[in-house]
């Protein structure tokens, strides 16, 4: 899929930006506060932001929100997302996916997919909103606490 690009959507101060992996600290800060999204190290997070695909939400310097995938030939796997719990219902989700979905899109990717908690009510409308979906179930996909996903996909 070519190089990655530099949307810079913005809503309000809120700028989206290409995630580096200086970034590290500050998704892995992010994840703590989220006990729904997948919990990853520091040293995935660093490797999926030199390797992989990610963008982050910054307000005042600070970042609120990441969102990191993979493309594999015409397909794009959003793999983590989570929102700082305070600067949640801004429309900060909305902005990483849309980023993320554009530039899948001009790479040449024709499909989206991703797994969610079941009980993560909030993502699940926030990707149904963006067109995804409910595909199936993996059962017990999670740990900490163990729980089913399911599987949406975007074409």
């Amino acid at each position: 899929m070519g190089t990655i690009g530099e949307p810079s959507h913005s809503m309000a101060a809120h700028a989206i930006r290409q995630m580096s992996p200086w970034d590290a600290a500050s998704v892995a800060a992010i994840l703590q506060e989220s006990p729904e999204a997948s919990h990853w190290s520091v040293n995935a997070i660093v490797e999926s932001a030199g390797n992989g695909v990610g963008w982050v939400a910054v307000l005042d310097g600070q970042i609120s929100g990441f969102l990191i995938g993979r493309a594999v030939a015409d397909e794009f796997e959003i793999l983590n997302m989570a929102v700082r719990p305070e600067h949640r219902r801004r429309g900060i989700a909305s902005l990483l996916i849309k980023t993320a979905l554009e530039w899948s899109r001009s790479g040449g990717a024709s499909s989206a997919h991703l797994e969610v908690r079941a009980s993560n009510t909030a993502a699940i409308a926030i990707y149904v909103r963006h067109g995804f979906v409910a595909r199936g179930r993996r059962a017990d996909y999670y740990k900490s606490p163990v729980e089913d996903a399911i599987l949406f996909t975007r074409s």
